[in-house]
This record gives structure tokens, C-alpha cells and sequence, in this order.
């Protein structure tokens, strides 16, 4: 379990700098970083790294933040809000609280929810990010009586949302996937194409949404899919990550077992 826990934290670690649907090719809308509800979406972001890097440490969630090293930053004139009782934590606007933890080896997951403190710009605000291993993850922001899933490219610098950074997934993911194949190598003097078996486990959309598959010898992401093209004589493998959404749909990306990597078509100079 702790192979599949090392492989889940380095794709999560990769994922926030993702777009947020898999289904919609259009380019994300920037927002305002400076507002108060991307302060409650930055740091539900650091609260999900924050649990993240401690179930690779004890594979496990846990529902304690200071244990977890989660510490919002106050104010810049060091104030917070009020917590609305036992187990929150404070921010500058917002308060947060995990409020499920689920321990059982088959199913770990946990839910954090951030709560706008009364008197500031986000009262009435709450967001909501929930995760379980293995499997999908969803963020959703609601105010007003609003619903709406939060972007895992929400709240970043413009740069985030160049082509440059809807292609991270797919490379980031494919080199993963190939350090991977050479780690089962040194274990099973052979290569695989069995994705849970290498402990592969590509995080999805916020949606929550997944893209559709050509078979199921691919695994998806949320921009890219995922696929293993075993060679024999001499052993070795091919890896493809191709693009299904956003300014790069239509993008392939391949490494062979020399770590060899090719993308096609080349996109525009602009996007690097």
C-alpha cells in the first residue's frame, strides 16, 4: 500500500497546477488573487498538500492541523477570525476544520471544509474539498446558496493558464509513469502495463469528471489519458500521454524506455 501511497502524493503534488475540467476545452478565467474567496481556495490548497504529505509519511489522513503542519496565515495586521468552536483552525477571513476522516485501509479519504468568517468579505462563504485513496477528489466553493467546483487552477499567476502549464500534467505524469516502470523493473526483472500494478494513479478532475477512454488498457487524468505499449526484444516499453481538452487537446506525448521524449504535434511557440 505504501507503493501506491508514494505514487498517489507525487501526482497530487503535480495537480494544482492542472485545469479544472476534463469535458471543457475552453482556457480558464483568471480571477482576482487577491479576493477573499481565493484566500479560503489557496489555503484549502495547502491543507490538501498538508494531508497529502502526511498519509505518505503515515498512510494515513488525519482530522488534527496542527499535527498535520496546516497554519493559515493571519492578516497583515495579525488578526484572525473567530473559530466557530472545537477543532477549527483560523485564518485572516476564513476559519477551516477537517470534518470526516475515513482509516480503513480500503477506503482512506478525508473532507476539509473553510467557513467565511462573519463580519468580512467572505461571510457566507464555504468551500469543501474531499479526497479519497485511490480515486477521485472534488472541490466546490458555495456562497449565497451557490454551488460551483473550484478549478485546480484557480487563484494562480496569469502563467498558470498558458499552454505551457496545461501540458505539466501530461509531462510531469509521463515521467512519473516511467520512473515507475524502471522501479517495478529492479523488482520484477520485468516492465508492465498493468497501471495498478505500477501503482499509477493519475488524480482526476474537480468536477468530479474523468475523460473518456479509448479501451481499458488507458487510464485518464483530467487533461490526459494514459497508456503502456510493451515491446519484447529486447524488452522495453512505450509511454503516451495525450491531451483530450484545453489549448493543447489533440497534443501527444511519448517517452520511450531510453527516456527518449517526442510531443507531436509540436504546439505553438507561445505555449512554452
Amino acid at each position: 500500500m505504501r507503493e501506491a501511497l508514494r505514487w498517489l502524493f507525487v501526482v497530487a503534488g503535480m495537480s494544482w497546477s492542472w485545469a479544472a475540467s476534463a469535458g471543457a476545452p475552453q482556457r480558464p478565467t483568471p480571477v482576482d488573487c487577491g479576493s477573499a474567496q481565493c484566500e479560503g481556495i489557496r489555503e484549502m490548497r495547502a491543507l490538501f498538500n498538508a494531508e497529502m504529505a502526511y498519509l505518505q509519511e503515515r498512510d494515513l489522513y488525519s482530522s488534527d492541523l496542527a499535527a498535520i503542519g496546516f497554519a493559515p496565515p493571519a492578516c497583515a495586521n495579525g488578526s484572525r477570525v473567530p473559530v466557530p468552536g472545537p477543532g477549527w483552525v483560523a485564518g485572516c477571513r476564513f476559519a477551516y476544520r477537517v470534518t470526516q476522516v475515513t482509516k480503513s485501509p480500503e477506503s482512506l479519504s478525508f473532507t476539509a471544509i473553510a467557513q467565511g468568517g462573519t463580519g468580512t468579505e467572505a461571510e457566507g462563504t464555504l468551500l469543501q474539498f474531499s479526497q479519497t485513496f485511490p480515486g477521485a477528489l472534488v472541490f466546490w466553493v458555495q456562497r449565497d446558496g451557490v454551488r460551483r467546483y473550484v478549478g485546480l487552477d484557480e487563484c494562480l499567476p496569469a502563467e498558470s493558464f498558458t499552454c505551457s502549464a496545461q501540458m505539466r500534467e501530461g509531462m510531469q505524469n509521463i515521467r512519473a509513469l516511467f520512473t515507475s516502470e524502471r522501479a517495478f523493473l529492479q523488482e520484477k526483472d520485468r516492465y508492465s502495463s498493468n497501471f495498478q500494478e505500477l501503482g499509477f494513479l493519475p488524480l482526476g478532475c474537480t468536477d468530479p469528471t474523468s475523460p473518456a477512454l479509448p479501451d481499458g488498457t488507458w487510464i485518464g487524468g483530467c487533461r490526459f489519458i494514459y497508456h503502456v505499449d510493451l515491446k519484447s526484444n529486447p524488452m522495453g516499453f512505450t509511454l503516451t500521454a495525450r491531451a483530450v481538452s484545453g489549448s493543447i487537446q489533440g497534443t501527444t506525448i511519448k517517452m520511450e524506455d531510453s527516456g527518449a521524449l517526442t510531443v507531436t504535434p509540436v504546439p505553438f511557440s507561445e505555449c512554452f
